[in-house]
Protein backbone atom coordinates (compact mmCIF):
# COMPACT_ATOMS: atom_id res chain seq x y z
CA UNK A 1 0.00 0.00 0.00
CA UNK A 2 2.85 2.37 0.79
CA UNK A 3 4.24 1.88 -2.72
CA UNK A 4 0.87 2.80 -4.21
CA UNK A 5 0.67 5.96 -2.12
CA UNK A 6 4.22 6.92 -3.11
CA UNK A 7 3.49 6.22 -6.77
CA UNK A 8 0.31 8.26 -6.67
CA UNK A 9 2.03 11.14 -4.92
CA UNK A 10 4.89 11.01 -7.40
CA UNK A 11 2.42 11.02 -10.28
CA UNK A 12 1.22 14.36 -9.00
CA UNK A 13 4.64 15.73 -9.84
CA UNK A 14 4.27 14.64 -13.44
CA UNK A 15 1.17 16.73 -13.92
CA UNK A 16 3.25 19.83 -14.63
CA UNK A 17 3.28 19.53 -18.40
CA UNK A 18 -0.47 19.27 -18.91
CA UNK A 19 -1.29 21.73 -16.10
CA UNK A 20 -2.56 24.22 -18.67
CA UNK A 21 -4.85 21.63 -20.15
CA UNK A 22 -8.08 22.91 -18.66
CA UNK A 23 -10.35 20.22 -20.03
CA UNK A 24 -13.84 19.15 -19.16
CA UNK A 25 -12.58 15.66 -18.33
CA UNK A 26 -10.07 17.12 -15.86
CA UNK A 27 -12.87 19.11 -14.23
CA UNK A 28 -15.05 16.01 -14.08
CA UNK A 29 -12.25 14.02 -12.50
CA UNK A 30 -11.68 16.79 -9.96
CA UNK A 31 -15.37 16.73 -9.02
CA UNK A 32 -15.58 12.94 -8.87
CA UNK A 33 -12.37 12.41 -6.92
CA UNK A 34 -13.53 14.97 -4.36
CA UNK A 35 -16.88 13.18 -4.03
CA UNK A 36 -15.27 9.75 -3.70
CA UNK A 37 -12.74 11.09 -1.18
CA UNK A 38 -15.56 12.40 1.00
CA UNK A 39 -18.05 9.55 0.65
CA UNK A 40 -16.04 6.35 0.19
CA UNK A 41 -16.52 3.85 3.00
CA UNK A 42 -13.16 2.11 2.64
CA UNK A 43 -10.07 4.01 3.88
CA UNK A 44 -7.95 2.79 0.96
CA UNK A 45 -10.49 4.09 -1.58
CA UNK A 46 -10.64 7.42 0.27
CA UNK A 47 -6.85 7.71 0.20
CA UNK A 48 -6.63 6.95 -3.52
CA UNK A 49 -9.48 9.38 -4.27
CA UNK A 50 -7.68 12.09 -2.26
CA UNK A 51 -4.50 11.54 -4.24
CA UNK A 52 -6.54 11.69 -7.43
CA UNK A 53 -8.13 14.95 -6.28
CA UNK A 54 -4.72 16.56 -5.80
CA UNK A 55 -3.51 15.21 -9.14
CA UNK A 56 -6.41 16.84 -10.97
CA UNK A 57 -6.21 19.98 -8.85
CA UNK A 58 -2.61 20.28 -10.04
CA UNK A 59 -3.86 20.31 -13.62
CA UNK A 60 -5.74 23.57 -13.06
CA UNK A 61 -3.82 26.29 -14.88
CA UNK A 62 -2.24 28.97 -12.71
CA UNK A 63 -3.88 31.75 -14.68
CA UNK A 64 -7.38 30.29 -14.30
CA UNK A 65 -9.63 32.70 -12.48
CA UNK A 66 -12.20 31.68 -9.90
CA UNK A 67 -15.14 32.54 -12.22
CA UNK A 68 -13.58 30.49 -15.05
CA UNK A 69 -13.03 27.49 -12.80
CA UNK A 70 -16.51 27.75 -11.32
CA UNK A 71 -18.06 27.87 -14.79
CA UNK A 72 -16.06 24.82 -15.88
CA UNK A 73 -16.95 22.86 -12.74
CA UNK A 74 -20.62 23.84 -12.97
CA UNK A 75 -20.82 22.79 -16.61
CA UNK A 76 -19.10 19.48 -16.02
CA UNK A 77 -21.09 18.64 -12.88
CA UNK A 78 -24.26 18.72 -15.00
CA UNK A 79 -22.92 15.86 -17.11
CA UNK A 80 -22.25 13.54 -14.16
CA UNK A 81 -25.02 11.13 -13.20
CA UNK A 82 -25.16 8.15 -10.88
CA UNK A 83 -24.87 5.93 -13.96
CA UNK A 84 -21.82 7.72 -15.37
CA UNK A 85 -19.93 8.49 -12.14
CA UNK A 86 -18.36 5.03 -11.75
CA UNK A 87 -17.09 4.65 -15.32
CA UNK A 88 -15.88 8.26 -15.36
CA UNK A 89 -13.96 7.76 -12.11
CA UNK A 90 -12.46 4.56 -13.51
CA UNK A 91 -11.23 6.55 -16.52
CA UNK A 92 -9.81 9.22 -14.21
CA UNK A 93 -7.95 6.59 -12.21
CA UNK A 94 -6.59 5.04 -15.42
CA UNK A 95 -5.07 8.41 -16.34
CA UNK A 96 -3.52 8.64 -12.89
CA UNK A 97 -2.23 5.06 -13.14
CA UNK A 98 -0.69 5.80 -16.55
CA UNK A 99 1.20 8.76 -15.06
CA UNK A 100 2.34 6.62 -12.15
CA UNK A 101 3.53 3.89 -14.53
CA UNK A 102 5.42 6.49 -16.54
CA UNK A 103 7.20 7.69 -13.43
CA UNK A 104 8.04 4.15 -12.35
CA UNK A 105 9.44 3.40 -15.80
CA UNK A 106 11.93 6.23 -15.30
CA UNK A 107 13.23 4.69 -12.10
CA UNK A 108 13.69 1.22 -13.57
CA UNK A 109 17.22 0.77 -14.91
CA UNK A 110 17.41 -0.46 -18.50
CA UNK A 111 18.34 -4.11 -18.90
CA UNK A 112 22.04 -4.76 -19.20
CA UNK A 113 23.09 -6.11 -22.57
CA UNK A 114 24.13 -9.73 -22.46
CA UNK A 115 27.74 -10.59 -23.14
CA UNK A 116 28.43 -11.45 -26.76
CA UNK A 117 29.13 -15.11 -27.42
CA UNK A 118 32.82 -16.01 -27.57
CA UNK A 119 34.30 -15.95 -31.06
CA UNK A 120 35.26 -19.28 -32.59
CA UNK A 121 38.86 -19.52 -33.75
Amino acid sequence: MKAVAIALAAALLLSGAPAGAQTASDAGCLILSNAFAQKAAEPQIKQIAQASFYFYLGRVADRTTAPQLKALLDAESKTITDATAGPMMKSCMQTLQNRSDLLQSLSTPPPKPSAPPPKKP
